[in-house]
């Protein structure tokens, strides 16, 4: 495999690279537009010489920035880890170990930037993308054969590598006929087409062909990728990428495949590539959580019994990443002990996740927050004291609509939310969307929810499911039959041990006929574990990525996170859907909501600042809440752990 790279290996050490120097020190690389793997951005303007250096110019990027190219002579010695490190693309923090890999991989040609200093190291690998880089690392090699595709013809810049690709049995195209070349890669994708690569190239593919028990999901690799993905694994591939979880279904982003491309370069002896994987650190996390587990059990224990808790789930986030989890009590009493992945209502917390959704659907240009919800109902949604005002997504996540509290569940189904929000019956006398009309609306959450299916014209259990639970391997949903290991939901118990909710009266709940039939689970009705809460935590608290891979766009993040400049009466402030306070539990600002239904008080937190977060779900504790309005129970948790891991 020496020869993999040995026809890119003058572009590092021969010609002369184009390199950015710091604050804004991006490796420079211009490929022509047939050449980049992202949408070309515009081609940077070059200023006149900037002072003091020869050969240095000043250039202007797409956001108006300026930045500093300077030329490396041809004449320069091989250059080292450290003179990749040197250098980083504008969009990668300086002194990120990874930065080397990127450095590397563009200089050889093989992965490249955007033109303008960027390197997008959180943008998603395409398949199309891949395939181009795949024919780079065989040195480009003619093809007598093109084939084409409805998504993909001739004129498309992917076009040749596919059809190289298709020839030499790297990929193939999908069982619809298409290529979908924009499609993101995933990490199992990757390991295979990569061993069909090795295979191509002659290299030897030995691997014990078993993922075994060293993975908490191995049994979630699909058939196909498991022998490729247990040689990319045991060839150290994703040694930066996979501890205990492999995330087989997680999209691939571009550093990712820059670190797992220089990996593969050091497998084969290549001395350079070898000495930036070396630096790169363990995808595992330093856990203060973890050096803390038996005490922080022992708080946990002791909360559970200070507040009469059937049933205690916890779990921690630190540096971005789901570092521990701990469990007590009963999932069903006197039968089976509580354990992570027993799932709980985790009630008004899924205000959430249907805030997330809206965010995915606005992502995918279905709507904007801002939008009049009446074109979606057929009727005009208007408060009558206010007709010039409409309803909107943002009023609803808000809690500022002015709709009318209902609380039974026959005003939550479709006719019935139709002909209120047409009627003046449904409204209350205040403004809509104004912060000083705020009032924490269950049912306005049904209609959010019911409004975002009609909008997608899909359940939201399966908008999740396809853009963040599968690949983050998530069992949840808003309906009890929606859960894959039913046999894991845990029986809801008041204070004092009585059953609030049976698991069969849990199963019961099914999706309506059509979506937008009902909106009588949005408001608090995902049954989860906290783990998984965690992961999703985890998610917002790395402004939208996950194990490195982008899930949730930064402006969505930053849109949840937007919150009212007015406090409201209990000190707290409003986001889209989340509630904020400062210097609570040691933080400067925690992002947060709360959770209680049928004797469940749970309680869902991160710091953004810190990219930490604590998740706590309860059955049968009391409902007495801390000086801070949140529920005892999780605060006294949450406060303990919090000051573990500050």
């Amino acid at each position: 495999m020496k020869y993999l790279l040995c026809c890119l290996f003058a572009a590092l050490l021969f010609p002369a690279a184009a390199v950015v120097t710091k604050p804004s020190e991006p490796v420079e690389a211009s490929p022509a537009p047939e050449e980049v793997l992202v949408e070309p951005a515009p081609a940077p303007e070059e200023g006149p010489p900037a002072p003091g250096g020869e050969g240095t110019v000043l250039a202007t990027d797409s956001d108006g920035a300026q930045y500093e190219i300077v030329e490396v002579p041809a004449e320069e010695e091989p250059l080292t880890a450290e003179d990749l490190l040197s250098f980083t693309f504008r969009d990668i923090p300086e002194g990120d170990p990874a930065a080397g890999c990127a450095s590397y991989v563009a200089a050889r040609k093989v992965l490249q930037g955007a033109g303008d200093g960027r390197f997008l190291p959180d943008q998603s690998v395409t398949r199309g993308a891949l395939m181009v880089v795949i024919h780079r690392l065989a040195g480009e090699p003619y093809c007598p054969l093109a084939v084409g595709f409805p998504d993909l013809g001739p004129d498309d810049w992917q076009f040749d590598a596919v059809s190289w690709a298709l020839y030499a049995r790297i990929a193939a195209g999908n069982e619809d006929g298409t290529f979908a070349p924009d499609a993101p890669v995933t990490r199992a994708q990757l390991a295979v087409f990569l061993y069909r690569y090795a295979a191509y190239m002659g290299v030897s593919l030995h691997c014990s062909g078993e993922l075994g028990d060293s993975y908490l999901d191995a049994a979630a690799v699909p058939d196909y990728a498991r022998e490729a993905l247990s040689w990319a694994l045991e060839n150290g591939l994703y040694a930066s990428l996979v501890s205990d979880t492999i995330y087989p279904g997680l999209p691939v982003s571009r550093i990712q495949l820059a670190q797992v491309l220089v990996a593969l370069a050091a497998r084969e002896d290549d001395p350079l590539a070898a000495s930036l994987i070396e630096k790169l650190p363990s995808p595992v996390p330093q856990s203060a959580s973890r050096a803390s587990h038996d005490a922080i059990q022992a708080a946990v224990d002791a909360a559970a019994r200070k507040y009469g808790a059937v049933g205690i789930q916890v779990a921690v986030v630190e540096d971005g990443a789901v570092t521990d989890v701990f469990n007590c009590g009963w999932a069903h009493k006197g039968s089976a002990a509580m354990e992570a992945d027993h799932k709980i209502r985790c009630a008004s917390i899924s205000k959430v996740f249907v805030g997330m959704t809206a965010m995915l659907l606005r992502e995918d240009g279905l709507l904007d927050l801002d939008d009049d919800i009446s074109p979606y109902w057929g009727v005009t949604a208007r408060n009558p004291r206010c007709p010039n005002i409409p309803i909107t997504f943002r009023s609803l996540m808000s809690h500022t609509s002015s709709i009318r509290v209902f609380d039974d569940g026959v005003s939550r189904s479709y006719s019935a939310v139709k002909a209120k929000l047409g009627s003046s019956a449904g409204y209350s006398g205040s403004m809509p969307g104004a912060i000083t009309s705020w009032n924490y609306n269950n049912y306005a959450f049904g209609v959010l929810g019911m409004t975002l299916e009609l909008a997608a014209d899909r359940y939201l259990d399966d908008i999740l499911d396809e853009k963040l639970f599968s690949a983050m391997e998530i069992d949840a949903a808003f309906v009890g039959s929606g859960i894959d290991g039913t046999d894991r939901i845990a029986t809801l118990y008041y204070h004092g041990g009585s059953v609030g909710r049976s698991v069969p009266s849990m199963l019961a709940q099914t999706h309506p006929d059509f979506p937008g039939g009902t909106g009588k689970y949005f408001a608090g009705n995902l049954i989860i574990s906290a783990r998984d809460l965690a992961k999703l935590a985890s998610l917002l608290a790395n402004d939208g990525c996950f194990e490195g891979a982008r899930l949730l766009d930064a402006e969505s993040v930053a849109l949840m996170e937007s919150r009212y400049d007015r406090r409201l009466g209990d000190g707290t402030y409003q986001a889209l859907p989340l509630r904020s306070q400062d210097g609570i539990y040691g933080r400067d600002t925690l992002y947060y909501h709360t959770g209680s239904a049928y004797g469940v008080y749970n309680f869902f937190s991160y710091d953004p600042a810190a990219r930490d977060g604590v998740v706590v779900l309860t059955t049968g504790a009391s409902a007495v809440k801390d000086s801070r309005g949140i529920y005892a129970v999780c605060g006294e948790i949450s406060q303990y752990i919090y000051d573990k891991i500050a």
